[in-house]
């Protein structure tokens, strides 16, 4: 059953996932403005997945990154998919610009 609420377009932009101390650097690969799909460059350990994960996302045509608090929801192989828990309405509009600029380009949307 498929339960996305909102279009989701394929993107690639840099991504910085927090866990307390910890970060990784991955790679934005598919975005809508409730959540995002990142590709972890390593296989994606389910049961090692915090609650919650702070994310710093790179967009291309910005030059300050935006910040969400996500919740992991599903994972396989190296990709991992995150649900928003927590983003400012500023940063939320941002992404769904950027995916604007996604559509005028020719992306299609999902």
């Amino acid at each position: 059953m498929d339960r996305r609420v909102s279009l989701r377009a394929r993107t690639e932009f840099a991504v910085i996932a927090r866990n307390g101390c910890l970060q990784s650097h991955c790679r934005g690969i598919e975005v809508s403005p409730t959540g995002m799909i990142v590709d972890r460059g390593r296989p994606v350990d389910q049961s090692a997945s915090p609650m919650l994960m702070g994310l710093e996302l790179k967009l291309p045509e910005r030059v300050r990154s935006l910040r969400a608090l996500a919740r992991p929801v599903w994972s396989m192989g190296t990709q991992q998919a995150f649900k928003f828990v927590e983003m400012s309405d500023a940063d939320r509009l941002t992404l769904a610009e950027h995916i604007d600029v996604l559509r005028l380009r020719g992306v299609p949307l999902n």
